[in-house]
């Protein structure tokens, strides 16, 4: 009976060490994804905020460069303003030049944030006459215009005066003239306002502008619904991973 008794606390110590060992193993493996997530969460909280940034294409201003509905990946880094000149020889930056694309906010409306093209430099002169553009007197050769709409006409978008652009400011423009609320209307663009360079569209999908500017919830949720159901039709592969220049 003794025998019984000892053999049965030998079970028992058993049994409560297996279990003290599998809460252990439980609390290992819960430790284990919760690192994981934390650090992926770090991690693209990080280059979220001062490497990269998505940006969706709401409006057509920039056609055919840019389509309603792509998506974008900012690089927030190559325009970026070196702090120090070690910070200038670490981080690959490169000088803004005209006909580069750039992502800036407002100077109209700080909350929003535009994709335009930059046209005119600091110091330089420019002007618009019958849609050609002109710096330093000279006329700009431009591959990369739209002009959609020939029948609206709005104050200096097809016609503007000899401007002279301001130290650490930029003047840009749409690709597509006709359609862009751009630096003639809203002057030029501070250098401080520019958050980056457009890189690669990483998802393009056929859309339309009220589709992402129509205000109200309902409209928010009835677009997610049409997108997750039109995913693959609508989708254009083509874009996809497309390098802007």
């Amino acid at each position: 009976m003794i025998k019984r008794y000892l053999e049965k606390r030998k079970q028992i110590r058993l049994s409560l060490k297996e279990e003290r060992q599998k809460e252990r193993e439980d609390k290992g493996i819960f430790r284990e994804y919760f690192e994981l997530i934390t650090e992926t969460l770090i991690f693209v909280f990080f280059v979220m905020t001062f490497l990269l940034q998505s940006f969706v294409i709401p409006t057509g201003s920039m056609e055919d460069t840019l389509l309603i509905g792509d998506h974008l990946l900012v690089d927030k880094v190559s325009y970026s303003r070196s702090l120090s000149f070690l910070d200038g020889i670490l981080l690959p930056q490169l000088k803004i030049d005209r006909g580069m694309i750039v992502t800036f906010k407002s100077p109209a409306e700080m909350e929003k944030e535009y994709v335009k093209r930059v046209i005119g430099l600091p110091g330089e002169t420019i002007k618009i006459v019958n849609k050609t553009v002109y710096i330093n007197g000279e006329p700009l050769v431009e591959s990369y215009t739209f002009f959609k709409d020939e029948r609206i006409k709005s104050g200096y978008r097809d016609n503007f005066p000899e401007y002279a652009i301001p130290a650490g400011h930029y003047f840009c423009m749409g690709d597509n003239r006709d359609n862009s609320f751009d630096s003639r209307f809203w002057g030029p663009v501070p250098e401080e306002y520019i958050i980056g360079k457009p890189w690669r569209i990483y998802w393009s999908i056929q859309s339309s502008t009220a589709e992402y500017l129509t205000p109200g919830l309902w409209h928010k949720v009835k677009d997610l619904l049409g997108t997750v159901i039109n995913f693959f039709p609508k989708t254009r592969w083509n874009r996809t991973l497309k390098r802007i220049e």
